[in-house]
């Protein structure tokens, strides 16, 4: 009993606030959600953080230079011997070499002229940021997918609150019917309340149906990231009318596009493993001013001596331990697996794609089967009621009429339904989401 109180509590709060949740077409939930949804705001930042990845490389090549200043003060000047002097009788000489004072100031600079690993590094860069680009493309396709899903079993729940209501009138006015002729007498007490017994589980069914909409409204609200009460605008039928009118053409999954990427990857490394064993050269220079002096008087003339030099260095790897034989054979490895990889997605995406279309047939069957079923459903409930009224039809002939009205209802609601999410399956499957 409490938890009907607070269900019925839940239920007045949101037909309370009807009047202020928006109404949002399937389009604007989408375009929504887009803007609202943090994941695909994280992945544009990582598609940015991967394109700048470009720049660093390029500026490796820059020249490098570098200023610096060395003031030292020698409090005790280094001594150096020579070892049995001519000029001193072959004995043992020391002298001292410098000034006390012993300023430098210099300038060095470098430029890389040639390493084999830059080009296949700026192929690298330009393979990440594709596939950065290919994975904010999936998370955009699952955050439609998602939205989409939401929005459809908001406007079926909604449609489910419509259909139950018209049952629980029906029942209402069965039983209105009931009273007036239990108080004539000709019906017995428990006819009378088979008829109480229908209408109290079809207020208990609207209840139900009313909380499931509650919750796939919070849901839709959910997977839009939104703290705005949002409802449906559209009817299921014109989401069905649009689904008649579109067209499920084949596209590329972007979970191919994304393992040949890393594929791609793989395989540069390989190359790029190759190239550090080639040769690297780079230019350098640099530019002295030596101070020597007996005291600290950096502007005293006469005692700075510049001296500068420029050079061209190779460096030539000869073993480095296996390592780059070692890694070439892991990304071979790896490149060969994002291979599988590749030819297993297709196989998976092709029984998928047979899947959905087997399933979307199927429910397209269902939906042509309970059109048809309304309408005989319909016409023998109306007969079978003016039989009843007449007492040439038994209590439970008649409800059984009504029940099988109710079933049809329900599932032709139910096919539709199916048909939309089958098509939404399918366009999944072909990659044309």
């Amino acid at each position: 009993m409490k938890y009907l109180f607070t269900l019925v509590g839940l239920i007045s709060l949101n037909h309370s606030f009807a009047q202020s949740q928006l109404k949002i077409s399937l389009a604007q939930a989408l375009q929504q959600a887009q803007a609202n949804r943090l994941e695909l705001a994280n992945g544009q930042l990582q598609t940015q953080i991967a394109s700048s990845d470009e720049a660093r490389r390029r500026a490796t090549w820059q020249p490098k230079v570098n200023a610096g200043a060395d003031f030292r003060w020698n409090t005790q000047i280094q001594r150096s011997v020579i070892k049995n002097a001519p000029f001193a009788n072959n004995q043992d000489v020391v002298l001292r070499f410098g000034t006390p004072i012993n300023n430098v100031l210099n300038v060095q600079a470098e430029q890389k002229i040639y390493d084999a690993q830059s080009p296949i590094d700026r192929t690298i860069n330009r393979v990440n940021v594709a596939s950065k680009q290919a994975s904010l493309e999936k998370l955009n396709v699952d955050v439609q997918q998602q939205v989409t899903e939401a929005y459809y079993q908001a406007v079926f729940n909604r449609e489910k609150i419509r259909l139950s209501d018209r049952a629980r009138s029906r029942a209402q006015g069965y039983l209105d019917q009931a009273k007036t002729r239990f108080e004539a007498g000709t019906l017995l007490q428990s006819d009378f309340d088979r008829f109480g017994l229908d209408l109290s589980n079809a207020e208990l069914t609207y209840r139900n149906d009313q909380r499931d909409y509650i919750l796939s409204l919070d849901n839709l609200r959910y997977r839009i990231n939104t703290t705005q009460s949002v409802e449906p605008a559209d009817s299921l039928s014109a989401l069905f009318r649009q689904f008649q009118t579109q067209e499920t053409a084949n596209g590329e999954r972007i979970e191919l596009r994304q393992e040949d990427l890393s594929r791609q990857v793989n395989e540069l490394n390989q190359r790029k493993e190759q190239a550090r064993l080639t040769p690297t050269v780079s230019a350098y220079g640099a530019y002295f001013a030596q101070q020597l002096a007996d005291t600290f008087n950096p502007f005293a003339s006469g005692t700075w001596y510049p001296y500068n030099y420029v050079g061209v260095k190779v460096n030539v790897p000869l073993f480095d331990g296996r390592q780059t034989r070692l890694n070439r054979q892991d990304y071979v490895r790896r490149a060969q697996i994002n291979q599988n990889t590749i030819q297993q997605l297709k196989n998976d995406f092709d029984y998928e794609t047979r899947a959905a279309r087997n399933t979307l047939d199927q429910a397209r069957e269902n939906l042509a089967e309970t059109q048809k079923n309304i309408t005989q459903a319909q016409g023998i409930l109306a007969i079978d009621r003016v039989r009843f009224d007449a007492g040439t039809l038994l209590l439970a002939d008649f409800r059984n009429s009504e029940y099988s009205l109710q079933q049809a209802e329900n599932n032709y609601l139910r096919s539709v339904y199916d048909v939309l999410l089958g098509q939404l399956q399918l366009r999944k499957a072909l990659g044309s989401l």
